[in-house]
């Protein structure tokens, strides 16, 4: 596991702190000491003080996000290759009169 740690120095001190997980800070008189000591107080609390468990969480039909909300409504309609490709023309179109090339 590949964790994110944020190293600052302030009065001849090296603080680290795990990104993540702001609540694993370590404090140190070297840089090196300051991310072992980080090291290992993410190992334990990682190990040892928590749980990742993963959840279902419910939502409405409707996510409020119109583009969302119509995917996949052209699923089954037979007219919708002809669509694309009127879209597919027209934007041919546009670029030609706007003078883009196509690559």
């Amino acid at each position: 596991m590949i964790c994110d740690v944020i190293i600052s120095k302030t009065n001849n001190k090296f603080i680290a702190r795990a990104k993540d997980w702001p609540e694993i800070t370590v404090k140190e008189n070297s840089r090196a000491k300051a991310i072992n000591s980080i090291t290992s107080s993410l190992i334990d609390y990682l190990n040892h003080k928590m749980e990742l468990v993963k959840i279902e969480v419910p939502l409405e039909s409707k996510t409020g996000n119109p583009w969302v909300d119509k995917f996949g409504w052209f699923k089954d309609d037979p007219t919708f290759d002809d669509l694309e490709a009127e879209i597919a023309s027209y934007r041919e179109e546009i670029n030609r009169e706007m003078g883009y090339s196509a690559r």
